[in-house]
C-alpha cells in the first residue's frame, strides 16, 4: 500500500514539495515534444531515409514509457475519491478523457506492430501518435489552464459558434442568390458559396471567389464587418476566462495546510488516510 501511495503522489499529487513528481512531469513533457517533433520530421523523405532508425528508437522508448505510465495510473486510480468504488470506479477511470488520451497515445504502435495493414492505412494510424500532444494537458500548467478556460466557457463559446454558423449559412445563401446568374460556375451552389462565406467572415479573403454585382459587393461588405464583430466574441470570452483562471490559481496558492504534518490538503482529489 505504501508503494502504491508513493506512485500516486509522484503521478498525481502535483505540489511544490513533490520534487520527484515534477521531474517525472518534466521528463514526460520533453518526451511528448520529442515524439511530435519526430512524427513531423519523419514526413520529410530525406530525414526518413537518413534517420529512420533514430525515429524508430524514439517511438519504441516512448511506447515503453507511456505504456508503463498508463498501467501505473490505472493501478493507482482507485486512490482518487471519484474512482474509489471498486470495479465501477476502474471503468469510469478507463473511460475518462485523459485515460482515453493516454490509451490512444500508445495504441497506434500496437496496431501497426500486431495487425498487418495496408501502407496507406498504416501511415494514418502512425499519425495518430500526434494525439500525444494532447497529453501535455496533464503535465503543462499552460495547457491545463487553456483546457480549464474552455471548460468554464464552453456554453458561451458554443452559443457564439452556433451564431457564427447561422450567419455563415444565411450569408452564403444570400450571396448565392445574388451571384449565381452573373457567375454560374463560381457560385454554383450554396455549399460551394460556403467557402466564400468562411473566407469573408474570417476576413481572410483569398480572392478566389468574389462578387461582381453591386448587390453582391454590398452584401460582402456587410458580412465582412459582421465577421470582425462576431469573431471578436470568442477572443473576449477566452480573455475573461484566462483572467478568472489566473485569479483562481492565486487563491489556490493560499490553500489550507494540515496542522499536524504541514502538508497541503486536497479534499477533492484524495482519499482520506
Amino acid at each position: 500500500m505504501y508503494t502504491k501511495r508513493k506512485v500516486f503522489q509522484i503521478l498525481e499529487n502535483h505540489t511544490q514539495a513533490n520534487v520527484i513528481g515534477r521531474v517525472v512531469d518534466l521528463f514526460l513533457v520533453v518526451l511528448v515534444v520529442v515524439n511530435v517533433t519526430a512524427v513531423i520530421l519523419e514526413t520529410v523523405e530525406s530525414y526518413h531515409r537518413e534517420y529512420g532508425k533514430i525515429f524508430r528508437l524514439i517511438e519504441l522508448v516512448s511506447v515503453v514509457v507511456f505504456t508503463v505510465e498508463y498501467i501505473l495510473r490505472f493501478w493507482v486510480s482507485d486512490l482518487k475519491r471519484k474512482y474509489h468504488d471498486g470495479f465501477r470506479g476502474r471503468v469510469r477511470y478507463f473511460l475518462s478523457p485523459m485515460a482515453l488520451i493516454d490509451l490512444l497515445s500508445i495504441l497506434p504502435f500496437f496496431i501497426v506492430f500486431f495487425v498487418p495493414l495496408d501502407l496507406r492505412y498504416a501511415s494514418i494510424v502512425r499519425f495518430l501518435r500526434m494525439m500525444r500532444l494532447v497529453k501535455l494537458r496533464r503535465y503543462s500548467f499552460a495547457v491545463k489552464t487553456l483546457w480549464n478556460v474552455l471548460q468554464d466557457k464552453k456554453e458561451e463559446l458554443i452559443i457564439t459558434f452556433v451564431t457564427i454558423i447561422i450567419l455563415l449559412v444565411v450569408a452564403s445563401s444570400l450571396m448565392y442568390l445574388l451571384e449565381r446568374d452573373a457567375q454560374p460556375y463560381t457560385f454554383s451552389s450554396i455549399p460551394a458559396t460556403l467557402w466564400w462565406g468562411v473566407c469573408t467572415l474570417t476576413t481572410v479573403g483569398y480572392g478566389d471567389m468574389y462578387p461582381v454585382t453591386p448587390a453582391g459587393k454590398m452584401l460582402a461588405a456587410v458580412i465582412a464587418m459582421l465577421g470582425i464583430a462576431m469573431f471578436a466574441l470568442p477572443a473576449a470570452l477566452l480573455s475573461s476566462g484566462f483572467s478568472e483562471q489566473i485569479q483562481l490559481q492565486r487563491k489556490r496558492k493560499q490553500h489550507p495546510t494540515c496542522p499536524h504534518c504541514g502538508k497541503e490538503i486536497d479534499i477533492d482529489e484524495h482519499v482520506p488516510h
